[in-house]
């Protein structure tokens, strides 16, 4: 109950700033209004989550900091900050509520993490109101002066609103440390036209973008009309920064529109092309599954692999983990698994590409990987692999328990999988011939952006996804997921395959545009590319040669955005700093 006494106390200190006593009757009404503020910039939040699926309403992003703008700009700076986090709140428990798949306590506890990262978004909209945005002659008078404030010189408005985009740029940054997923540039994944910028950018740009026309529209709101106090008449005045901001997100259209079809054309101009067999099993979760479910997952697999028996392919693929037994373990459905793999390699006279569990030979005890291995018909136990590579960055509370051994005993049988993964060392492609390269993220892994970048800096000319979203199987995780993928293959410029086990097997050319998918090929429901279904095919997939690769500015020189964002958000503290001296000392010497 304390914590609502605290926020009982922090509403009453709103009320008494405001200069009403905290036991009168228009202070208690005070007070709840004060909390409707509040409500209102929870529900932002959560209409920043609408922007992502399952509603996919893109719409909102130009909406939800608006609202956390207007509403923070005249607050204390406490106030503000608290501002912040309510509207992170709201975001993460909205965008994440697909984790309760995993326990309904997860997106409550997660969205109080989560939203702490936004806390600086509030208080940054009070500090750069009242140091950027208003005159010294506007600071040293009273709130009420300051609240009423409207004319604002350009330079500032447009200094403000760079400050509040930079300034989300950087609070996403932080936040791909814990959760790179749902980032703002994210919700335009639908929209290869306005992706496009990301090709120089990142993701990032697409924020910066859409936060700087939150924050023109929330000036435009406050500027658009003014009182004369001559005339006593409303004056309105032209929304400048928000007339720029519309030019921008105009240019970046036509910059799209051209790109796009750029894109288009050099994918069809490639002339290597690889045939691979993408098998879906739809497969229900069982990681801690026994041998009949691995039989069971085994048998599946090869059956739909037979049903493309016949057709010419250069490369199989399995996703994540499809069996739940380390394909060179000692079991007897090991053994079995091996020998239904070299079998099929000889029935295609094609390599196997699988993800499946191995073993870390380089620790004591040996510890546990999550691979995807490239083998054939060879006796797999003594002739290896012909290729392999393990995940680098496993789930964290999925895949490994960070601090396992300070946390408390009922926090870690909740969430332990009674083992922790061994991270990969590796981020070399899989040579698959003298003309593919394969650049292999495994599940998780094509949220972060620099393993993409690092294997195409490596000469990877192929992006290839495994993945098992079947922890979630009700919900819109595997639609959030895939727009991961979509990011990365623009960002590279570089097509991109995935191979889920129960959805997004897909193609994603170097433009982001979805080419091709299982569900539509076989018609799942309304065959968009993330619906669930078990099915196999065959596609032809273009790869660019070795010297037809173009890297793109960001794949060369990655977050070069996210670097000056931190300057200007520096830059701003520093105006800040600076000037609450100077007005400390200008009471001191007044």
């Amino acid at each position: 109950m304390k914590i609502f006494h605290t926020i009982k106390r922090f509403l009453r200190r709103e009320s008494c700033s405001e200069g009403l006593l905290p036991n009168s009757k228009k202070g208690d009404l005070s007070r709840w209004a004060s909390a409707m503020h509040f409500i209102i910039v929870l529900l932002a939040g959560c209409l920043m989550a609408a922007a992502f699926p399952p509603l996919n309403a893109t719409f909102c992003v130009f909406i939800a900091l608006t609202v956390l703008w207007l509403e923070a700009r005249n607050r204390r700076a406490l106030t503000a900050a608290f501002m912040g986090w309510i509207w992170g709140m709201g975001y993460a428990l909205c965008s994440f509520f697909w984790l309760r798949e995993i326990h309904a306590a997860v997106p409550w506890l997660l969205m109080v993490v989560l939203g702490a990262y936004y806390i600086p978004a509030g208080l940054m909209a009070a500090l750069a109101n009242r140091w950027i945005l208003l005159r010294d002659e506007e600071r040293k008078s009273g709130f009420s002066t300051q609240q009423s404030c409207r004319d604002f010189p350009l330079w500032r408005q447009l200094l403000w609103c760079l400050v509040m985009a930079s300034t989300m740029v950087v609070v996403e940054y932080l936040r791909s440390r814990v959760l790179p997923w749902n980032y703002i540039g994210s919700a335009f994944c639908r929209n290869a036209v306005m992706m496009q910028l990301i090709r120089f950018t990142g993701v990032y740009g697409l924020t910066m973008l859409t936060a700087l026309f939150n924050a023109a529209l929330a000036l435009a709101l406050l500027t658009v009309a003014r009182k004369d106090p001559v005339q006593c008449r409303i004056r309105y005045h032209r929304p400048w920064p928000l007339l720029i901001v519309l030019l921008l997100l105009a240019a970046n259209m036509a910059y799209g529109i051209y790109s796009l079809r750029e894109r288009r054309r050099e994918y069809f101009s490639w002339q290597n092309q690889l045939r691979m067999t993408l098998v879906q099993g739809n497969l229900s979760q069982r990681r801690m599954g026994g041998q009949d479910s691995a039989f069971e997952a085994l048998n599946t697999y090869c059956r739909l692999t037979r049903n493309q028996s016949g057709i010419p392919t250069d490369l199989i693929v399995w996703p994540e983990t499809a069996v739940n037994y380390p394909l060179r373990g000692a079991a007897a459905v090991c053994t079995i698994y091996r020998e239904q793999v070299r079998a099929l390699a000889r029935e295609f006279n094609a390599p196997l590409l699988i993800g499946t569990l191995e073993f870390d030979q380089t620790t004591e005890p040996a510890g546990s990987l999550n691979s995807a291995v490239l083998t054939d018909d060879r006796n797999i136990l003594s002739s290896g692999y012909i290729a392999q590579y393990s995940k680098v960055h496993p789930v964290p509370f999925g895949e490994y328990v960070p601090m396992r051994r300070y946390l408390p005993d009922f926090i870690v049988d909740l969430i332990d999988m009674q083992r922790d993964l061994t991270p990969g060392k590796s981020l070399d492609p899989i040579q698959l011939n003298d003309q593919i390269r394969l650049g292999v993220n495994i599940c998780f892994e094509d949220v972060f952006t620099y393993i993409s970048r690092a294997e195409a800096f490596r000469g990877a000319n192929l992006l290839l996804v495994i993945t098992n979203d079947a922890w979630y199987p009700t919900s819109s995780e595997p639609e959030q997921h895939l727009a991961n993928s979509v990011a990365r293959a623009i960002e590279n410029n570089l097509p991109m395959v995935r191979c889920g086990n129960d959805s997004a097997s897909c193609l994603i050319s170097p433009g982001g545009e979805i080419i091709w998918s299982l569900a539509g090929a076989l018609q799942f429901d309304d065959g968009k590319p993330f619906r669930r279904g078990s099915g196999s095919a065959v596609i032809s997939v273009k790869v660019p040669a070795p010297e037809q690769i173009k890297r793109t500015f960001y794949s060369r020189y990655g977050d070069w955005l996210v670097l000056l964002s931190a300057l200007c958000v520096a830059a701003a503290l520093l105006r800040v700093l600076q000037g609450r001296l100077s007005f400390a000392a200008s009471l001191r010497n007044g």
